[in-house]
């Protein structure tokens, strides 16, 4: 487990939108963050000219700091660490940073995937419930602290920014296993048709 930094943190949403991955706009990602995190939300930066993570380097650099721990997820630990680096001291045309107390860049930590709400929660996982029009699945992967109403609204705009209609109704969505499959497969009329005989051998019963 990572121990909490002591400095100053700050939050920044990525400007990717406009796809299935990405469906939502980057004011839209800023605005649920600060209704899910309210303790953190002046930590949650709404910097529209922060495009990339070397622009964050910059804008940090020019507020008079010294040194950076960046948080990323595991899969990108090496491309952040080698590229933030690489610049640390050097101009280019991204801008100028120079930490002298060095740059760090540390795991998120690993997911649970089968963890139960908000614990076990990810972005595929939650794409995947609004596809599949699963309101309940999608608000157990959100934290507490976003009212029902919000989390509906959430739910709407990850819908409309991959292509899918406003859900009206908010079912609740219950698979039963199946019971067998003869009755399954009499369900689905794939055993007898409606108006069909039948006669029961043990007993002769039609």
């Amino acid at each position: 487990s990572m121990k909490k930094g002591t400095g100053d943190h700050r939050v920044y949403a990525s400007q990717t939108a406009g796809n299935k991955k990405n469906p939502l706009d980057w004011k839209d990602k800023v605005k649920y963050m600060r209704k899910m995190f309210p303790k953190h939300a002046r930590s949650i930066m709404a910097d529209g000219d922060v495009r990339h993570v070397m622009d964050i380097a910059v804008k940090l650099y020019d507020q008079g700091y010294t040194a950076v721990n960046m948080v990323a997820g595991s899969d990108r630990l090496k491309e952040f660490d080698t590229l933030l680096n690489k610049y640390n001291g050097v101009d280019s045309r991204h801008g100028f940073y120079n930490f002298e107390k060095g740059i760090k860049v540390v795991s998120a930590g690993e997911r649970d995937p089968d963890a139960e709400g908000a614990e076990g929660a990810s972005a595929t996982k939650q794409r995947h419930a609004a596809s599949e029009d699963d309101f309940v699945s999608f608000a157990q992967g959100l934290p507490k602290a976003m009212s029902n109403p919000e989390a509906k609204k959430l739910f709407n705009d990850v819908r409309k920014g991959m292509g899918l209609k406003e859900a009206k109704e908010f079912k609740n969505h219950i698979q039963l296993d199946p019971v067998s499959d003869i009755r399954e497969a009499y369900l689905r009329d794939d055993i007898f048709k409606t108006g069909e005989e039948v006669v029961m051998t043990r007993n002769g019963i039609v």
